[in-house]
């Protein structure tokens, strides 16, 4: 064999195991299913570019990401130029490589049933199924305690409601087609413009004078300019440490610290921290990437200014009240976390938790009639200031959010009270908008009204059905049932032996032993825990002093 033959033989045996080393980078950052699904795209025609140059550097212009003719063939994602800016060797090498994408926009629109339209392509080549998940239907007052929902149920009961699918990447060669719950009206969309730099093992990501394609309401929140920083992999994750203050990598920084593989969560490959800011926006994420998604190792936090956008769109969705507000007291952000099912993502259900806010509330019909009810005038035609305990639901993929007790206090003073005290719990259908609320007046503020010397724990319920921008209060039931209460308390007070005639003749009881409640509150009262911090200073204080 001569020479030039060895020399040849010798470059594709190079060539194959350079190929070879490469799709092992690609299964283990990108992941067999993707790579599998991008396969098929690029098969069917949705993946496409106009030209591929090799050397010095690769070199990919027009790259385009198109749904199906079936299903629309409109453009989804666009890069006029990507260009990787080290030697093709570097691949081969192990050093770093750089990758420039230019002018990128990426379309997160929804198709006429309110899905993402990249649900379009998944289903062109058969790869999604749907997945069935339980709701359980919210416990009555009458039922007891309201707690806090099981997400999965293996053995559902009659009464729990079956809900629409979540689409999850699968391998069947079968088609499923996707069932259409609600066509939605035509969504406006707003450009964001975008930046990233992202570290994935030896290759760098630079996403330059790009555009993320957004609903309005949704690019509203976030706010322009948003720009997304990360690492893959323990190396750059320590790297990345580095050089941002306060951040430690210790949660990974070593095999003992990897997660557990499940059959749910899967086999940990390598850790995964991202970073995003824009201007009403930051968010945090940490987690190992895993063979079925991603593991986090704590809950998504985000801080979110307030804007509008923010209240009509996302906190009138949690509870009505919410959506009202005009601004915030003190802080001018919102601190929140996202937590996902068992933490990992993809989820069918997501738990969002919201710290307690001092909002200021506009004047609605809504508050006006709360406060017409409880015959506190004083604060109908003005803004209001609320205070609220943490706010905490569960959004579940198909648009059903299920809100726990929110307490909120009202108003700063009011005659000889600090503030009026209300609660609020309930679920919202976002699909069908629709919603189904309960009111709660607790003891304290019907005290307040003139009704005392009730339980503590005594909450009078006032249904609220309508839809998160128009709720709608059977205010008619609520004075019948607070004029009935008031009557069993005066009468009980003022003839107590009336009430053992009317229970000996089937007569309706005037005794509080069996009386409707609120679910627990979660975490704790914010201005009950200020009160007492100021009662420890003013002891202190008195200590001081002797």
């Amino acid at each position: 064999m001569g020479f030039l033959a060895k020399a040849l033989l010798v470059l594709f045996v190079l060539a194959i195991a350079g190929l070879v080393y490469v799709a092992k980078l690609a299964v283990l950052y990108i992941g067999t299913d993707i790579l599998n699904v991008s396969w098929r795209l690029f098969r069917q025609g949705s993946l496409k570019f106009g030209r591929l140059a090799l050397r010095p550097r690769i070199s990919i212009r027009n790259f385009q990401l198109v749904e199906p003719k079936s299903a629309g063939g409109e453009l989804l994602f666009s890069a006029s130029l990507s260009v990787v800016e080290s030697p093709l060797k570097g691949l081969f090498s192990g050093k770093k490589v750089v990758v420039a994408i230019h002018e990128a926009t990426l379309l997160l629109h929804l198709n006429s049933h309110g899905s993402p339209r990249w649900l379009n392509l998944l289903e062109a080549v058969n790869a999604v199924k749907d997945v069935e998940a339980t709701l359980p239907a919210p416990v009555s007052l009458e039922e007891g305690d309201a707690s806090k929902p099981e997400k999965e149920s293996e053995s559902p009961s009659k009464s729990d409601k079956k809900l629409k699918r979540r689409f999850s990447l699968s391998r069947s060669s079968k088609s499923t087609k996707l069932k259409s719950s609600k066509k939605l009206p035509v969504v406006p969309y707003k450009r964001v413009p975008f930046t990233a730099d992202v570290s994935a093992y030896i290759l760098r990501l630079y996403l330059r004078e790009s555009f993320l394609e957004l609903p309005e309401h949704a690019a509203l929140i976030v706010g322009d300019n948003l720009n997304v920083k990360g690492a893959l992999g323990m190396p750059n994750v320590a790297l990345y440490a580095d050089a941002a203050p306060g951040y430690d990598s210790a949660w990974c920084s070593n095999a003992d610290h990897s997660p557990t593989a499940t059959t749910t969560t899967g086999r940990p490959l390598y850790p995964t921290v991202l970073d995003a800011q824009a201007e009403n926006c930051k968010l945090h994420v940490q987690g190992w990437r895993t063979t079925t998604g991603l593991l986090l190792q704590q809950p998504i936090s985000m801080s979110l200014n307030f804007t509008p956008a923010l209240a009509k769109f996302a906190l009138r969705e949690l509870h009505p009240l919410l959506g009202s507000a005009v601004g915030l007291h003190g802080d001018s952000s919102l601190h929140m976390t996202l937590e996902p099912l068992r933490l990992h993502m993809p989820a069918d259900c997501y738990t969002v938790r919201i710290q307690p806010m001092k909002l200021v509330i506009g004047s609605n019909a809504f508050l006006s009639s709360i406060m017409g009810l409880l015959k506190l005038n004083k604060m109908q035609s003005t803004n209001v200031e609320a205070w609220t305990s943490t706010v905490e639901a569960d959004i579940f993929q198909n648009g059903q959010i299920i809100s726990r007790r929110m307490d909120a206090l009202l108003g700063s003073s009011l005659g000889s009270c600090k503030g009026v005290h209300i609660i609020m719990w309930g679920q919202v259908d976002t699909v069908n908008d629709v919603l189904d609320m309960t009111l709660g007046i607790p003891a304290d503020t019907l005290a307040a009204t003139g009704i005392k010397e009730l339980p503590s724990d005594y909450v009078l319920p006032v249904p609220v059905k309508g839809t998160p921008q128009a709720p709608n209060v059977n205010w008619g039931r609520a004075v019948a049932q607070l004029t009935e209460l008031s009557i069993k308390r005066q009468v009980s007070k003022g003839l107590p032996w009336l009430s053992n005639v009317l229970s000996s003749f089937g007569g309706p009881s005037l005794e509080m032993t069996d009386y409707p409640t609120a679910p627990p509150l979660v975490g704790k009262l914010p201005w009950e825990a200020q009160d007492a911090q100021q009662q420890d200073v003013a002891f202190g204080a008195d200590l001081i002093e002797l």
